[in-house]
This record gives C-alpha cells, sequence and structure tokens, in this order.
C-alpha cells in the first residue's frame, strides 16, 4: 500500500535528498520573507519613505513577479539539462543569495533585503521545473502520489516554520545576526543534501536555450494548450493556490472584523491551514494504494464545499466588530466552546485542500511526455503565481463591492463545487470507458 511505499523512499537516495532540499527551501523562502516583513510592519523599515501598507504587498510581488516571467524559460532548461543537475546550480545559488540576504539584515539595508528577494523569487523559479519533471524520471509511476503528498506535507510544515522562526527571531537583540547565521547554514544544508541525488539524463540535450522569456512563455502555453490532458490538472493544482494565497489574505481581516480576534488568532489560523493541509496530502499519500488517487481530489472538493459553507452559515450574520473593541487572544478563542465548530470547519477544510491537490499534482508529472515535461509543468508554476494574484484581486473586487466578508467562503464553495463535478464526471466516464471496453 502507499504507507508502505512512502516509508521504503524515506530511505531512498532518489527520493530523500530532494525532499529535504525543497523542504530546507521552503523554509528559507518564508523565514526570509517573513523576517523581512516584521521588520517593514513593526521596526519601521521602509523604502522610499512608503508605508507598511504599500512596502508589503510590493515585497510579495517581487518574489512572484520572476515567476511570472522565468519559468517558462526554466522549463526549457529543465528539459535540456540533467535535472538534478540544475537542482544542485539552483540551491548552490541559494548559498550565494542567502549571504546577500544576511548582508541586508547586518547592514539593515532594505535596498538589499528586497533585491534579494527579487533574485529568490528567480532561483524560485527555476528550482520548481526542475524538481517537477525530474520527480517521474526519480520515481515509478505507482510512487508518485505517495512521492508528492510527503513532499507536500513538508513543504507545509517548512512552511509554518519558516513563517513562525522568522517572525519571532528578528525582533530578538542579536536577531539580524541569528537569522543571517540560520539562513547561510540551511542553504548549505539544501545544497549539500541536492548533491547527493543521482543523475537524470537530459531529455532533449539538442533543443537550444531561449533567453527571450516573452515568447517563451507564449510558447510554453502553445504546448499546455496541446496536451490537454495535463493542462487540466495543472489547472486544478493553481486552484489550490489560489485558495491558499486567499485564505492567508482574508484571515487578518475576517479575524478582526468578523470574530473580534487579535493577531494571535490570525497565527493560530495560518497554523491550522498549514498543518490541516499537510495532513491532507499525507493522507492521500498512504491511503492512496497504488490505484487511481483521482477519488481524493474528488473528496477534497466535496470538503472543500462543505466547510467552507458552515464558516459562511456561522458568520454571515455576525455584527460589525467596533474599532475600539477589546479583541480575543488566541488562548481565549480556542477556550471558548462556540468557537470549536468554527476551528473544526477551518481545520477539515484545510485537510480537504491537501486531499485535493496531491493526485492533480502526480497526474501533471505522470501524463507530461518526458522531452516536454519541464516545459509543460513550468506552466503550472506560471498558473500557481497567477491565481494565487487573482485570489488576492478577487477579495479586493468584494471588499470594494460592500459585501460582507463571509462570502468569500461561499465563493471557495462555488468554485470548488464546479472544480469537484468536473472531476467527477471526467472520473465515472474513464471508468464506464474502462468497463464497457473490458
Amino acid at each position: 500500500m502507499s504507507a508502505k511505499i512512502a516509508i521504503t523512499l524515506l530511505g531512498q537516495r532518489r527520493y530523500l535528498p530532494l525532499l529535504i532540499a525543497q523542504a530546507l527551501g521552503a523554509f528559507n523562502d518564508n523565514f526570509f520573507r517573513y523576517a523581512l516583513v516584521t521588520l517593514v510592519a513593526f521596526q519601521g523599515m521602509t523604502v522610499l519613505d512608503l508605508p507598511s501598507t504599500v512596502l508589503v504587498p510590493i515585497a510579495a510581488s517581487l518574489f512572484t513577479l520572476p515567476i511570472f516571467l522565468f519559468s517558462a524559460m526554466a522549463g526549457r532548461v529543465a528539459d535540456v539539462f540533467d535535472r538534478t543537475r540544475v537542482l544542485r546550480f539552483t540551491k548552490f545559488a541559494e548559498i550565494w543569495l542567502m549571504v546577500l540576504a544576511g548582508t541586508g539584515f547586518l547592514l539593515d539595508n532594505p535596498w538589499i533585503l528586497m533585491g534579494t528577494l527579487f533574485l529568490m523569487g528567480v532561483q524560485s523559479a527555476f528550482f520548481a521545473p526542475a524538481k517537477n519533471s525530474a520527480l517521474p524520471t526519480l520515481l515509478e509511476p505507482h510512487e508518485l502520489v505517495p512521492g508528492n503528498a510527503l513532499i507536500s506535507g513538508s513543504l507545509n510544515m517548512a512552511v509554518l516554520l519558516g513563517v513562525g522562526f522568522g517572525t519571532v527571531l528578528i525582533e530578538l537583540v542579536i536577531g539580524p545576526e541569528l537569522v543571517a547565521g540560520i539562513l547561510i547554514l540551511v542553504a548549505i544544508i539544501g545544497w549539500l543534501s541536492a548533491r547527493a541525488l543521482p543523475a537524470t539524463p537530459a531529455a532533449t540535450p539538442n533543443l537550444k536555450v531561449s533567453f527571450n522569456f516573452v515568447w517563451e512563455t507564449v510558447r510554453v502555453f502553445g504546448h499546455a494548450l496541446r496536451a490537454p490532458n495535463v493542462l487540466r490538472p495543472l489547472i486544478g493544482a493553481a486552484w489550490f493556490w489560489m485558495l491558499a494565497a486567499s485564505i492567508v489574505t482574508l484571515m487578518p481581516n475576517f479575524a478582526r472584523d468578523v470574530l473580534g480576534a487579535d493577531a494571535s488568532v490570525v497565527l493560530f489560523f495560518s497554523a491550522l491551514f498549514t498543518v490541516g493541509a499537510a495532513i491532507g496530502a499525507v493522507l492521500c499519500g498512504t491511503l492512496s494504494g497504488k490505484g487511481d488517487a483521482l477519488p481524493f481530489t474528488i473528496a477534497g472538493a466535496i470538503g472543500l464545499v462543505i466547510f467552507p459553507l458552515d464558516v459562511a452559515w456561522q458568520t454571515m450574520g455576525n455584527a460589525p466588530v467596533p474599532a475600539d473593541a477589546e479583541l480575543t487572544n488566541a488562548a481565549a478563542f480556542i477556550a471558548d466552546g462556540a468557537n470549536w465548530r468554527l476551528i473544526a470547519d477551518l481545520g477539515l477544510a484545510a485537510i480537504s485542500a491537501g486531499l485535493f491537490v496531491v493526485p492533480l499534482q502526480a497526474m501533471a508529472q505522470r501524463r507530461a511526455p518526458a522531452e516536454l515535461r519541464g516545459r509543460l509543468l513550468s506552466a503550472g508554476g506560471i498558473l500557481n503565481a497567477a491565481t494565487a494574484t487573482m485570489g488576492q484581486a478577487t477579495l479586493a473586487v468584494l471588499a470594494l463591492l460592500g459585501l460582507p466578508i463571509p462570502t468569500a467562503f461561499i465563493l471557495i464553495a462555488v468554485i470548488s463545487a464546479g472544480f469537484g463535478a468536473v472531476t467527477f464526471w471526467r472520473w465515472w466516464t474513464g471508468h464506464r470507458g474502462v468497463a464497457a471496453a473490458s
């Protein structure tokens, strides 16, 4: 069964080093970003005297912009060269980027830190297609679901640890020195781990690398449109990233203005979503077996309809919280039994999200032909960045229309219902076709 496969993979040189390198990279990304955000939001760091309400979104865009710009080029690189060699190179580059980041923290220089954030986005843009296209070479087809599940679960936990430690450590007296040292040490360990991966021969070594990222992006989506069986699961996975970005953006206002809760409750909700998504991913990986894991996506979509709707049902009628109201902290919020149903809904929605995304990631990797795999899967990175931005923009539109904040949970449920219905229909018709053929 998949649980046995997952445990076996953890002892394999062809898998464990990639799992470690991915998790450490996710930790460093979020450790750096939240240390920087904390300096901007709470210690007055600024660029061109911009307020934190403007500078924080700019910083977020500096990280995602390179994913828009360079993912297609990175996908081509992943097809031209040995993919584990690309992974080693990107992890080696991370060491020098963390040296630069550490210098920015030690000098308290926002320009260095903002520039490093952009370069980290570039590094992530090249790492993701190489990782995603290497997995089907390193793993057997029946290992892709548990392999992706373990990576997804460890990534979520690494993100949570990065957010927590980045927020807390930078405010210590020796915070800049501590953050700089950890960033560099983690990057070195990640590089050493990537070096342990076995070689994966280049899929199309005679293909030329293009530096025209605009044309390459157009060409990548041309390939994706001609491979709808790969594009469909990529679009489904992109919905997960849109959901995650929307939840992260929504929670501060939801907690403050709907629940009358303070920042500690926002942190609790973030931890709940992250851990829940990790649990969902691991459950999918351990329970799916060697067969079709698509029913887990359908089950996840059902959960993403039921639980967000219940959150909206419970909170839609809440009176607006006065600006001068005393806010509830996390300990008091959790201790209040009236909130347990809401907490359960949010946690189960997160588990559903983890169940939803893992089979889609594995499906796209399995279906993409080896000679186009890097380029096709790089379309997923572009879609993820685009939908995350769309999710945040949609929340802004809902606010401009004057709609209650819980309306966002209804929208999440409606879109999830659409994805679930389409997925169920394709799964059902596929099984009927197999049954008829036999």
